[in-house]
């Protein structure tokens, strides 16, 4: 390959690198940061409420016509209901991804507009909202009443008044959901006085329909000559309580007057009382904040906080805005231990490199590859549309040991033609580059092809090859390009050559030159002759690994711990100050030599008994299969990211005013706990089992991640709090679990299944089916809760009426029904507008007047000319029943959350599931995950195969292409399972110390974790391919070369082993140490970084020892029947340079 340009014009190749970095940066600041790319599906929720009743007739009549018309909407993966005794009905329907969410928000729309018929009128009157939201949390902050002197009304509408409407115009906002409530104009009827004035909940109503209306009387005087034209105005809707007082019943003729305020306590109330919330013991609001499908979510968050900053310098004094959970914390934490990490990498991979080469010049060159390559692919990231998140900063990292690789070998090149005698740089360039050149393309190629293919795949899988691949296969590239352009050329400037024996004699300028450096260099010699008798190369060895597993254990901390740091800053000074000593070095090169000696001879062993090597390849492949079929699964790695959730459910029927008297106990018990920061206490609501006075949540924020042990991450403070709540509060349902790790895919990071009733049964039989399920799942190890909050005990009183009565008495069953409604589950009546807003006006009884059951007896209804009790129609009988009835995909379902065991993984947890649904569900009786948890099942098993498969075969396809061979290539896929081996071996190894019991157990499982083969694990393993490739093609490619100058086989294999060992462990353990400190990441992000780390390090270290002995093996056997199949096509057989090959590598 001929690239004389680059090399004989510097200037040209520098001006390339310049500008790819200049384009780099650029693109980096225009990246939009996101912790994940936009991975979920968009889903669109359908909502509304039928005031007063109760969730069958919510089911019955609502969930039901909607989702006839809404189910088969085009591109939906599936849907979920909900329907509640306070008369929501909730409706999701999750879209397979990369649907367009406007179009899937206007396909539904569309669904529901079909239904509208089908309503009851209080629905339509209420209205059924279309609207695109995602399920996770972005945000969650709260008004909290710090100084506990308001009232929860005004909070509230504080909040909704002031804050909320500026939150919604924040643009990706799909949801801004108030746990509160807005005023409404409460109409508190007196059911005695009703029934005094032969009154009913209906002439109400009536009243407000006819008197609190808005009107359009006209105008006097229109075009008639007049010199004034009068507009009629009409006093509208009324604004004040004293207004609806005063509004007339009825006119006696006596001259009397019927007012409400005669029948009835009218004040300016909440249209619902169901919700209260306290934060740190505080009284509060919350708002949760949902994005719409595709938004930029740390843009979105960033607005949102800069927009509460400006709202809490307007507040009323001790008013305060807290927030609970703000995902962006955990984002920029992470990407602060990300870009640390690289750092780390790129000093690690600066000293082995100079260990290796010896020369700060030489070092310099592979050096100045690693920022010109990476900021490059940020131009290029930029242009395609991604963004700036952990997969493409953790594929950063990786690439760091990757594209040093090019340059390195280039140097290594360019060394190995000074070492045969070359007087000139830029003539050993240029012949280097020459045999070089093809190599280079080859791997790159190779390299880019493990990337490329998987960046196809389809599904949330796909999506993270994309990013991770597409970003690996950017950052190869532009390193290709800088060895091809900026390395050679900075070699053929920088890298000095041998001095002749005889030279020319210089003029008196240069000779003083040469003498003023030899001074200097004689005086460095004689500073390094005395450190070098005080620093022996083993101390100096001892030094550098001190100062390295500092690094990695975070002991170059000067805030935390000053005398540590200094400490540790002297060793590492003295360490980098033995390397650059001659007897260091000569003691490298040394052991080296001897190495290599040694190596040599057991390569020419292996070559002598293929037989044993082609066993240990078949050993490889069945220890990598079986490895893979063993190792748990899982979709990505729990974190820490500084928030619990936590839902709480008390028995059935149990009162919001004891329910919010056990959550304070519950929220006393959280913060006891050292590590947390805050708590935000919502009575009322639960994140997964719905709304009822019988519910509650918790959003616990701990403390900055710097402020806390090892001991208290939030995987140990959660099941802490679990285990305790449990002891203590044994009467309620207590879950605690972790937010979920990729935004839209629900709100806890367990596993999430919904249990189905096909056969339309009875919700009793269902609910005995899904606790003997819960039962049998529990005993299984995997599984450390399983918990439903469904239950169907709630007390009811069931009514019938009595038709031949009521026809009787001249009244209709509905009359009775809207009586109930009017007095018990109160009207929505009309409208009022105020605060610039527009408020209900709702007509229900006292609260003191519907406190129990004989209160029904005070209910009259009007039989012609007189009152008659409510209670002649019908009959009452107790009952029980749900109070919130779920639908999955039109069948009636029973939601399970729960957590994985500590030590198992989300797979394992499916896993287990599935064996006892398999083993517990009678017939009629399914089903299905929901979330993460579905995107899981349905990507896991074949998906790690099938990636493997594709890069194998274009790999293969490459290789054949490059060696004009289709057996050659086996010799370097065959040694790939190796290192794919070691990968399992270690994350098995790794995984299996936290199973040790104990405290030993749980020290490592905070180190390591446990082992599961997830979605990071999977993209190491395909940049372990093409680093193993690249490794086997080294060898290959120089083994192949002297053979066709007319050397044996079996000698070609050893001087192409012997010749390639050392760029191959140095660029192997440049990336091994390199990518320590993600093997033993601690703190944020910490999971993810270890699994990273630890399968690259396990695949790379066995992957490597076992190539370099099976490599030659390899080669030798394919090509005896290559050449049997195709003779031998010999070139340069007289080459000066095979001769120069042997005399180097045979010594």
């Amino acid at each position: 390959m001929q690239l004389d340009r680059f090399i004989n014009r510097p200037v040209l190749s520098t001006v390339i690198s310049i500008v790819i970095v200049i384009l780099g940066v650029l693109g980096l600041v225009s990246l939009p940061i996101t912790q994940y790319p936009d991975i979920a599906p968009p889903t669109i929720q359908v909502s509304t409420t039928y005031t007063g009743a109760n969730a069958q007739t919510v089911l019955n009549s609502v969930i039901a016509p909607l989702e006839e018309q809404i189910n088969g909407v085009e591109n939906m993966d599936y849907m979920s209901s909900t329907a509640t005794n306070t008369g929501a009905a909730t409706i999701s329907i999750t879209f397979k991804q990369g649907t367009d969410p406007d179009m899937a928000a206007v396909n539904v729309q569309n669904r529901v507009a079909k239904a509208q018929g089908l309503l009851p009128s209080e629905v339509t009157q209420v209205g059924v909202i279309t609207q695109k939201r995602q399920s996770s949390m972005l945000v969650i902050f709260s008004i909290v009443d710090e100084a506990d002197k308001y009232t929860p009304d005004f909070i509230e509408n504080y909040a909704k008044i002031n804050i909320i409407p500026q939150v919604q115009r924040v643009k990706g906002v799909g949801d801004a959901m108030v746990m509160g409530a807005d005023y409404s104009m409460r109409i508190w009827l007196k059911p005695e006085k009703m029934a005094e004035y032969h009154l009913m909940p209906s002439d109400i109503t009536a009243v407000l329909a006819e008197q609190n209306i808005e009107a359009a009387p006209g105008s006097i005087g229109e075009r008639q000559n007049q010199t004034f034209q009068y507009t009629l105005r009409y006093k509208g809707r009324l604004t004040e309580a004293s207004q609806f007082e005063d509004m007339v019943i009825r006119s006696n003729p006596d001259g009397t007057v019927i007012r409400v305020k005669d029948v009835a306590r009218v004040e300016l109330g909440r249209s619902t009382y169901s919700f209260s919330g306290r934060v740190n013991g505080h009284r509060s609001v919350s708002c949760i904040i949902m994005q719409i499908a595709g938004s930029n979510a740390t843009q979105i968050v960033n607005d949102i906080i800069s927009l509460l900053d400006k709202c809490q310098k307007d507040m009323p004094d001790g008013l305060g805005i807290r927030v609970a959970q703000n995902v962006n914390d955990f984002l920029f934490a992470s990407i602060h231990e990300v870009i640390k990490t690289l750092i780390e990498a790129f000093i690690l991979v600066f000293i082995v490199v100079f260990i290796f080469l010896q020369d700060f010049r030489s070092t310099i060159i592979p050096a100045i590859a690693i920022p010109v390559a990476l900021i490059g692919t940020f131009f290029m990231l930029y242009l395609i549309g991604f963004s700036l998140n952990l997969l493409t900063l953790s594929a950063m990292v990786l690439a760091i040991a990757i594209v040093v690789d090019d340059a390195i070998v280039v140097v290594e090149g360019v060394h190995a033609k000074l070492d045969q005698g070359y007087t000139s740089s830029k003539k050993a360039s240029i012949d280097a580059m020459r045999e070089l050149g093809g190599a280079i393309v080859s791997i790159t190629l190779v390299m880019m092809a493990v990337f490329i293919p998987v960046s196809f795949m389809s599904g949330t899988s796909g999506t993270f090859y994309r990013q991770f691949g597409l970003t690996m296969a950017i950052a190869i590239g532009f390193s290709a390009v800088n060895a091809l352009t900026l390395s050679p050329a900075l070699c053929a400037i920088l890298l000095k050559p041998h001095k002749k024996e005889h030279e020319e004699e210089a003029s008196l300028k240069e000779r003083m030159g040469v003498a003023y450096k030899a001074a200097g260099q004689t005086f460095l010699n004689r500073y390094a002759e005395a450190i070098g008798r005080i620093l022996h190369p083993g101390v100096t060895m001892i030094f550098i690994t001190v100062a390295i597993l500092g690094m990695i254990f975070g002991a170059f901390n000067f805030e935390s711990h000053p005398i540590i740091t200094i400490l540790f800053v002297v060793i590492a000074i003295l360490g980098v100050i033995g390397l650059s000593t001659r007897k260091f070095m000569n003691a490298f090169n040394n052991s080296y030599e001897r190495i290599l000696q040694r190596y040599k001879k057991r390569v020419l062993t292996f070559i002598q008994r293929p037989v044993l090597s082609l066993s240990l390849v078949a050993a490889s492949i069945a220890l990598l299969i079986w490895l893979m079929n063993i190792t748990p699964t899982a979709m990505v790695p729990n974190e820490d990211t500084g928030t619990l959730m936590g839902t709480v459910t008390m028995p059935a029927g149990t009162s919001q005013d004891r329910t919010e008297a056990y959550l304070q106990r519950i929220d006393s018990l959280v913060r006891s706990v050292p590590a947390v920061e805050q708590s935000t206490l919502i009575s009322g609501y639960s994140f997964l089992g719905g709304q009822g006075p019988s519910y509650g949540s918790f959003i616990v924020k701990l403390k900055d991640w710097e402020e806390r042990s090892m001991m208290e991450s939030s995987t140990l403070i959660f099941a802490n709090l679990y285990l305790r709540s449990r002891d203590v509060f044994k009467d309620a349902q207590v879950l605690f679990f972790q937010p979920p790790m990729i935004a839209g895919y629900g709100v806890s990071n367990g596993f999430a299944l919904n249990l189905q009733d096909r056969t339309g049964g009875d919700l009793n039989k269902f609910y005995e089916v899904v606790q003997a399920f819960l039962a049998d799942l529990e005993k299984r190890p995997e599984i450390e809760s399983a918990q439903t909050s469904f239950s169907p005990n709630f007390p009811e009183y069931m009514i019938d009426i009595d038709a031949a009565k009521c026809k009787r008495a001249g009244i209709s069953p509905r009359d009775i029904l809207t009586t109930l409604q009017g007095y018990y589950g109160g009207l929505y009546a009309s409208n009022f507008n105020s605060y610039g807003k527009i408020y209900r006006v709702m007509v229900q009884a006292e609260q003191s007047d519907r406190a129990n059951f004989e209160s029904l007896y005070k209910i009259k209804v009007r039989n012609g000319n007189e009152m008659a009790p409510i209670t002649e129609f019908m009959t009452i009988t107790p009952h029980y029943g749900p109070d919130n009835i779920n639908r999955f995909n039109m069948y009636t379902s029973m939601s399970v959350n729960g957590n994985p065991a500590n030590g198992y993984t989300s797979g394992q947890a499916i896993k287990a599931i599935e064996e006892v649904a398999a083993q517990s569900l009678p017939q009629g009786y399914s089903y299905e995950f929901s979330g993460q948890t579905r995107e899981e099942q349905e990507n896991s098993g074949s998906t790690t195969a099938i990636v493997f498969v594709l890069c194998f075969v274009f790999i293969y396809l490459l290789l054949s292409a490059q060696y004009e061979s289709y057996l050659l290539p086996f010799a370097v896929l065959l040694s790939v399972p190796f290192g794919l081996a070691g990968s399992f071996l270690f994350i098995q190894g790794m995984g299996s110390l936290s199973l040790i019991p104990g405290a030993a157990g749980q020290f490592f499982n905070m180190i390591f974790g446990s082992a599961s083969n997830n979605i990071y694990v999977q993209i190491a393993l395909i940049m372990l391919m093409g680093l193993l490739a690249k490794n086997a093609i080294l060898i290959v490619e120089f083994a192949l070369d002297r053979r066709k100058m007319g050397m044996s086989i079996s000698w070609a294999a050893v001087l192409g082993a012997g010749a390639r060992l050392r760029p191959i462990l140095m660029t192997s353990l440049a990336m091994i140490i390199g990518l320590l400190p993600m093997m033993f990441a601690f703190g944020v992000g910490a999971n993810g970084n270890r699994s990273l780390g630890t399968t690259a390090i396990g695949g790379m270290l066995i992957g490597m020892i076992c190539q370099i002995f099976i490599v030659p093996v390899l080669f030798v056997v394919f090509q005896y029947l290559q050449e049997k199949l195709t003779p031998m096509t010999w070139h340069d057989i007289e080459s000066n340079e095979a001769a120069s090959d042997i005399e180097q590598y045979t010594k």
